[in-house]
């Protein structure tokens, strides 16, 4: 009699997490996110959070380059830090609000990334054409909240960190 010294692998996960990485649907497209921001930790800590939640994510670094990178099309969102180099969040949003009325386009869902969340300044993110915000720092959870209000959540499987055993 032969008998197995490796039983057969555990097929649950040892731990979840609500928000995990999601898995996606063949032939699925991720979403695609303009991230804003001057400071390379936080443009860091951006971009890896938004690969953790199924988005792909382009960089700049200024207002101008954003403006510059919304002609060219193609983000579901732009993530927009306010205290920026050349041109600020908000007036980087007025630029983009006005190229996108003058060529037709739908406007592109624009979220104000910051410390600054004084009512007045909240005030002039929405006067600017900025569609939420996002206060910093931000957990996982707040920044999936974001995706999900702005069209960037996915359809999710289970999602196993680590091995199973």
């Amino acid at each position: 009699m032969k008998t197995d010294l490796n039983p057969s692998p555990r097929r649950t996960p040892l731990w979840q997490e609500r928000h995990d990485a999601p898995t996606f649907v063949a032939g699925s497209r991720r979403p695609h996110v303009l991230v804003v921001e001057d400071d390379p930790v936080q443009a860091l800590l951006l971009t890896l959070m938004l690969d953790h939640h199924g988005v792909d994510a382009t960089l700049v670094t200024d207002g101008a380059q954003a403006v510059e990178a919304v002609k060219a099309g193609g983000y579901t969102l732009v993530l927009m830090d306010y205290l920026m180099p050349v041109a600020n969040g908000i007036e980087a949003t007025r630029q983009i609000r006005q190229w996108e009325h003058e060529h037709h386009h739908m406007p592109t869902p624009i979220v104000a990334v910051t410390a600054s969340v004084m009512a007045a300044d909240c005030a002039a993110y929405r006067a600017a054409g900025m569609d939420d915000v996002i206060l910093k720092p931000f957990s996982a959870g707040a920044l999936a909240d974001v995706l999900a209000r702005h069209g960037c959540a996915r359809q999710h499987g289970a999602f196993v960190h680590g091995a199973l055993s």
